[in-house]
């Protein structure tokens, strides 16, 4: 990944828009990033991961931060980053949520974060790209516009995640050495996140969880074994409860082939006895069978008596009722020939009395009609066809009225007409005066308007100094953090200096004590020397074989032990006296910048100011507030001018509208009132003349109506006499009463005709009854019936027998057949659960072992976790990645190991070792100095980058920021590390080295400088 461009505007102290070009800045390979502390050195790398990944370098630091409190209430924060991948040129651009003033009214509201990015089609667009501040420039592609998108897009183009970035491209301030200092569980999670392997932690979890679940299959698969023996032994046990023990045992000891064949034996056994029941069972439903056979022989033989005897008593019946049906049968032969002659008879007798009563009807109706309308009863008599004249007159008086239905409606609707017209006149006199209203508000608004205007622009005047006021309330605010700071960090000054003196004091006792150590035993070296002599062999000083007189200790003397052990508290004492001398330095160079920061400003010239500046916020946003209300009601009162100047314009329009349609409705309802009066003629209104023509023809029709019902009753009644005339001759009945006397009343009829029909029915059933199978040949008799009765006894009896013999056979049999049916099934199920405990077993003890390797509970290997076992061999890659450098950094001195031991750590294997071959000790990294960290912590930290970027797909990082530690180094140890990173330059990389450090100035020549003003505010300037 190399960076090519990046833009940021109202970002942390730099309120306006600051643009920084690192492919000039990278040109020999290595700028700095130099400022006082505090100025916003490390604003720059914020912008930088916030532009990536949405949040700030530093996993401590809140990304609210990144919004500069010096950018405009309304104006957005914004980072523009371009840079280079493996795949392509890209350009992203976020925006960070914030809170700007509510357009309407008061209070804020919150801006939303946004995001965008954009691929750039060719290097040759990048300049395009680099000056469009747009984002429309030729050649770019917009391919995401969500947060989650563009977060997407930025990790396949990247390929490293926020923390991969930070540990191996930017090194944020305060986490440089975070991965060198930190325990064994945090460096855990660091390596977890640095090269993905969370999926291994993951797979132990999944492998223990499968562990557990096996065993929870086994544990149900031998339940279900148990289950499965218990329902088959309950079975088979219903015959025979031999072998249930024997079986019991197998199955515990999940001896499932020895537990199959005793199965399989009880299985024959119970199958055995079934058949034989079944057989016996066979030959008694057989023998049932035959009995019933017999009984059933013996009780027809009965039943064909009883049916002869049965039938030689209907036809007795029979003949002693034919007289009495012959009878019967003639008078139903008569009433069949006189019944439709009487009914003939009876229709011309009704058709008579319907001419009669249609002529009272039409003279009474006549008589009614006479006095309003006597022409047409006259025509009753005196017109040639009356039914015709009348129709015609009902006809002509129907035209009439309803030629006289549209009148009818005008005349109707007059009334309503004059009052609506009345109702729009009064209108009209309304609208008027609302019209001359109307005119005279519009004549009185520019009035109002001038004096809104006059208001917004002296509350515009008064807003005007708001940016001035906030900025000077916000440096008055820092500065009296910084005095208040300042006066604390006095204290803890005094502290680290009395602190640095007393580390001093012990360090120089210390060391003297060990010299003076170290002369005496120099002093005793003879008697030292003395002590290891032997006869025969050379002195090591003379080289004499002979030691006539060889020297003896001192009562004082010092041994080596004694030299190491006040050499040891003395490099002790000097780590102490650099820490504190450390710790020394950066108080007084904090306390050196709290007092640059508060200036001239004491707490209490502070805390006025502040007061002073907060008044002046309030004033000028409460004058902002109002100027904002003005303008707000300048644009709602032209908007109301507008509306009421086109409210009167089409209310002018309306008025004469009106006027016009009052005028033409006047017009034509004069002319209607005209044509109702000349349509009217003598009659009080159009409706009586109307009503008048619709009672004619209604008393026409009712006329015609009467007159045509007693014509048709005269041609009716003379049809049916000649009918019964025709009909009576026919019959062969000599008069009309004798016809009416031949017709039977109606309940004797029917009893007649069901006796007739019950007649034939029963000679019927007697002619079928001999008919049937051996009935005419049997002779019913008493001798003939007391044989039939006692051979159906005996068969009776011989057939209940078999059936009793032959349910007890089959009960026995279906018994033994379910128990075989049950043993089978459960046969079945055993067979199935033997075949599932077999498979469970078998599955889980693969599970268990591969679940043990992966959770460190193996017996059989070195009790390693995978994920740990995987880290152990990530940390191996990284710090021998690391010690390649740090030989160049520590000329040799340092070596980082891993701690296999841990230190007592409940997880193994992830700990670091410092070895130092000065005095070739094993130190713990708690032990190094400040600069020994420094550099230290930077080989481990460029060994972390270079094994990321090969485990990250060979993910190339052309760029690499530096921001910490290079203030602890001595100008020796720190050429030797600015050397080094020049050799990473030259292969390639841009380095950027964050440092206030005077002396990097002078040996790197590409800088970015920035600056903080009085007023809080940085600025930066580049030098390339």
């Amino acid at each position: 990944m190399k960076l090519h461009h990046l833009r940021m505007t109202g970002i942390g102290p730099f309120a306006g828009t600051v643009e920084i070009d690192f492919a000039a800045l990278g040109a020999s390979g290595t700028f700095l990033l130099e400022g006082p502390t505090g100025s916003g050195k490390s604003t720059i790398l914020d912008a930088i991961v916030y532009a990536l990944y949405g949040h700030v370098a530093g996993s401590a630091t809140s990304a609210d931060r990144i919004r500069s409190q010096f950018a405009a209430p309304t104006q957005p924060s914004v980072v523009d980053l371009v840079f280079e991948t493996s795949s392509g040129l890209h350009r992203v651009r976020r925006q960070p949520e914030f809170q700007r003033p509510k357009l309407r009214g008061t209070g804020t509201t919150k801006e939303q974060a946004k995001a965008l990015m954009w691929r750039i089609g060719s290097p040759q667009g990048l300049p395009a790209a680099i000056a469009d501040v747009a984002g429309a420039a030729e050649g770019s592609e917009v391919i995401a516009s969500r947060l989650d998108e563009v977060g997407r897009e930025v990790q396949r183009a990247v390929g490293l995640t926020r923390e991969q970035f930070t540990q191996t491209v930017l090194l944020p301030q305060n986490e440089f050495a975070r991965f060198l200092r930190a325990g064994t569980g945090e460096r855990q999670q660091v390596l977890q996140r640095v090269f993905g392997t969370e999926t291994y932690a993951a797979v132990e979890r999944q492998l223990e969880e499968m562990r557990k679940q096996a065993k929870r299959q086994v544990d149900t698969a031998q339940q279900s074994l148990a289950t499965a023996l218990a329902r088959f032994t309950e079975a088979v046990a219903l015959e025979d409860e031999r072998g249930g023990t024997a079986l019991a045992e197998h199955a515990a000891a999940l001896r499932l082939d020895p537990l199959a064949a005793g199965a399989d034996e009880q299985l024959a056994a119970v199958t055995a006895h079934a058949v034989e029941a079944e057989t016996a069972s066979a030959a008694a439903q057989q023998a049932e069978q035959t009995a019933r056979t017999t009984a059933e022989a013996a009780r027809t033989a009965r039943a064909r008596l009883d049916r002869r005897r049965e039938l030689d008593r209907l036809a007795a019946a029979l003949e002693t009722e034919k007289p009495r049906i012959d009878r019967a049968r003639t008078a139903l032969e008569r009433d069949e020939t006189a019944r439709p002659v009487a009914e003939l008879l009876r229709r011309r007798e009704r058709a008579a009395t319907a001419v009669t009563e249609a002529s009272e009807a039409l003279t009474a109706l006549a008589a009614r009609t006479r006095p309003e309308h006597p022409d047409l009863v006259d025509l009753l008599t005196e017109a040639e066809d009356p039914h015709d004249a009348l129709a015609a007159e009902a006809e002509h008086s129907t035209g009439e009225a309803g030629s006289l239905k549209d009148l009818v409606d005008l005349e109707t609707a007059l009334p309503e007409r004059e009052r609506a017209l009345a109702g729009r006149r009064d209108a009209l006199a309304a609208r008027e005066q609302e019209l001359e209203a109307a005119t005279e508000q519009l004549e009185s608004r520019p009035a109002q308007r001038t004096a809104l205007l006059a208001e917004r622009d002296e509350a515009r005047t008064a807003a005007a100094g708001l940016g001035e006021a906030k900025a000077a309330l916000a440096a008055a605010e820092d500065a009296q953090r910084a005095a208040t700071a300042a006066a604390t960090q006095e204290k803890a000054v005094a502290a680290a200096h009395e602190a640095a003196e007393t580390a001093l004091r012990r360090a120089r006792d210390l060391a003297e004590e060990e010299t003076a150590l170290r002369r005496r035993r120099f002093a005793g070296i003879a008697a030292e020397l003395a002590a290891d002599l032997e006869e025969d062999a050379a002195c090591p000083v003379c080289g004499s074989l002979e030691h006539p007189d060889p020297a003896g200790p001192a009562e004082d003397a010092v041994g080596p032990e004694q030299v190491e052990a006040a050499e040891t508290a003395r490099q002790a004492a000097e780590q102490q006296q650099a820490r504190t001398a450390s710790d020394h330095a950066v108080a007084r160079e904090k306390l050196e910048h709290l007092r640059a920061q508060a200036g001239e400003h004491t707490v209490e010239t502070a805390r006025a100011a502040v007061g002073a500046a907060t008044e002046a916020v309030t004033a000028a946003t409460a004058a902002a507030t109002r100027a904002e209300e003005r303008e707000t009601q300048l644009t709602a009162f032209d908007t109301g001018t507008e509306k009421a100047t086109r409210a009167k314009e089409e209310l002018a329009l309306a008025v004469a509208r009106e006027r016009t349609g009052i005028e033409e409705s006047d017009r034509a309802l004069a002319a209607d009132r005209t044509r109702l009066e000349e349509a009217r003629g003598e009659d009080d209104s159009i409706a009586a003349r109307r009503r008048a023509h619709t009672a004619r023809a209604r008393a026409a029709t009712a006329l015609r109506e009467a007159l045509r019902t007693r014509t048709d009753a005269a041609q009716r009644e003379t049809e049916l006499a000649a009918e019964a005339e025709s009909a009576l001759a026919t019959s062969g009945l000599a008069t009309a009463e004798a016809a009416r006397a031949a017709v039977l009343p109606a309940e004797e009829r029917r009893g007649l005709l069901a006796a007739v029909q019950q007649r034939a029915v029963d000679e019927t059933r007697l002619a079928d009854g001999l008919a049937e199978y051996g009935i005419a040949e049997t002779v019913a008799s008493d001798e003939a019936r007391a044989q039939a009765d006692s051979a159906q006894t005996a068969a009776t009896e011989h057939l209940e027998a078999a059936r009793a013999a032959a349910r007890e056979a089959a009960g026995l049999a279906a018994r033994r057949r379910g128990t075989a049916d049950r043993a089978h099934a459960a046969r079945d199920a055993l067979a199935q659960a033997s075949a599932e405990a077999r498979s469970v077993s078998e599955d889980a003890g693969v599970v268990v072992r591969v679940a043990d390797l992966a959770t460190g509970r193996s017996a059989d290997g070195d009790r390693v976790q995978l994920s740990t076992y995987v880290l152990m061999w990530r940390l191996d890659a990284v710090i021998e990645a690391a010690n390649t450098r740090l030989a160049l950094f520590s000329g040799s001195d340092l070596e980082l190991l891993r701690d296999t031991g841990a230190r007592g750590a409940r997880k193994t294997g992830l700990d670091l070792l410092v070895l130092d071959r000065r005095t070739d000790q094993v130190r713990v990294p708690e032990t190094l100095s400040g600069g020994e960290t420094f550099f230290v912590s930077l080989a481990l930290a460029l060994g972390l980058a270079d094994i990321v970027m090969g485990e990250a797909g060979g993910v190339q990082m052309e760029t690499l920021f530096i921001d910490e530690g290079f203030g602890s180094l001595d100008p020796e140890t720190l050429e030797t590390v600015v050397r080094e990173i020049g050799r990473l330059a030259e292969a390639g990389r841009t380095i950027g080295i964050v440092s206030h450090v005077g002396d990097m100035k002078a040996q790197i020549a590409e800088q970015i400088h920035v600056r903080r003003g009085a007023d809080s505010r940085s600025t930066l300037t580049i030098t390339a």
